[in-house]
Parts: structure tokens; sequence; C-alpha cells
């Protein structure tokens, strides 16, 4: 019979800073005791601390400098769920989904939008923060005559956002799909999202299609994994 192999030291004590963090002991944005007091407080080695504190560094719950540790302003992850996100009912709570899911976590959302023009499309860019924090990239394509008839070619797109822009136009999102995958950040995203190359994020890319079949918009997402959960739900026997 093989024994199983004990659990390292650092890892309990990651655990257990993790829990503290999640249950609020350790107020968002707040500094951690030092690691010297920590130790002492969970009866491990400072060296040890200083491990667990590098795999919570890594899962973004908090951050390391010559001052000291910091809490997270996000501990907890940002739901980004679907089918909801697209139903109406939600999407209008707020001035879209992103809007939406930003409040519910208790923050403040802001987005700074760029648009710009192709021969065939809009491109609507997006770089958006949770309080102060930056949380996403977007990139969005519009067919330009899409764009054009649904009056999101500007910055704003009031009440429900974009989707809802495009369905008042007749372009309703009938058929969508998601595909993601997971990877480091390359050097500009890690700029803004304040990353390191050891984080990842998801490079989430949404394809909707009108009942025609017709692409209506593409987007990319990319979000650190750390800050953003993404959930699904599904009929299977749905025709």
């Amino acid at each position: 019979m093989t024994d199983t192999p004990k659990r390292p030291e650092y890892r309990r004590v990651a655990d257990e800073i993790r829990e503290r963090i999640r249950r609020g002991d350790y107020s968002p944005g707040g500094t951690l005791p030092k690691d010297a007091d920590l130790a002492t407080e969970l009866e491990t080695g400072r060296g040890t601390v200083e491990k667990a504190m590098g795999v919570l560094a890594l899962e973004g719950l908090v951050t390391r400098t010559k001052q000291g540790t910091a809490v997270s302003r996000i501990p907890l992850k940002i739901t980004r769920a679907v089918p909801e996100r697209y139903e109406a009912a939600y999407r209008e709570r707020g001035r879209g989904a992103f809007d939406v899911e930003v409040r519910d976590r208790g923050h403040e959302p802001r987005w700074e939008t760029t648009v710009t023009e192709t021969d065939s499309a809009t491109l609507r860019a997006r770089h958006m923060w949770a309080d102060d924090v930056p949380v996403q990239i977007a990139v969005t394509e519009i067919p330009k005559a899409v764009a054009a008839a649904s009056g999101v070619t500007g910055e704003d797109t009031g009440s429900g956002g974009m989707i809802s822009r495009l369905a008042d136009a007749g372009h309703k999102q009938d058929r969508i799909t998601e595909a993601i995958d997971v990877r480091p950040p390359t050097a500009e995203e890690a700029a803004f999202l304040k990353l390191t190359e050891d984080h990842r994020v998801y490079e989430l890319t949404h394809t909707a299609y009108s009942e025609d079949g017709t692409v209506t918009e593409v987007t990319t997402h990319v979000m650190p994994c750390h800050l953003w959960k993404l959930a699904y739900t599904w009929s299977p026997d749905a025709a």
C-alpha cells in the first residue's frame, strides 16, 4: 500500500491565509501582518510563510512589496454567468453585462472605449476596471453596416449595452459560440492588467449570430484568471 504524500507545510499555511482573506478577516486592500508575526501565530517558520505568500501572490490574492503584503482589492472573483449575461433583463439592470457583473460583486465598474473603423468593420476596444483595479480588456469587431444601423459607432451604447442596441436594430443574437483558452498575458496586457509573466489570463472569443446566420459581432475578452469565474448553464436536451 502506497502512503499518501504529506501535504507541504507552506500549502497548509497558504490555505489558512487564503481562507482568512475570503471570509473577510483581512480587509480588501488592507495590509497583512508581518511574515514573522504570522509565522509565530501559525506556529511555523518565517520561510514557510514567505513561500505561502508566493503562492497567494500568483493567485492574485496578495501583492508583495518592500513595504509589506497587501490583500487584493478584489479578493472574491467576479462571476461571468452564461446565459444570464445575455438576457435583456439582466443586462438592462445597468449599462451592459459587465456593469452588472461588477456591481453585483460590490465594486464600481468603469471602462474606456476607443472606436476605430476599418474598411469592413467597426472596432470597439475597451479597457475595464472594478473600482480602480484593471480587470479586463475586450475588443469587439462588428460588421460596418450592422454597427451603423445599431448606433454602436460611439463610445456610449446606453442601457443594456451594445447587445441591446444590436437587438433594437433587428440584429438580436440568436446563436452564440464561446471558445476559451488560458495563456500567459502579452507584454501590453500585463502592463495594463498589472500582471507578471507567471500569471495567466482567459482569452475568451465570443461570436454572435443573428437568426439568418449572419455574424453580428466577434469579441475577444482578456481576463485575469484569478479575478474571474466563468459559469455556464444550459439544458443538454434543448432543441
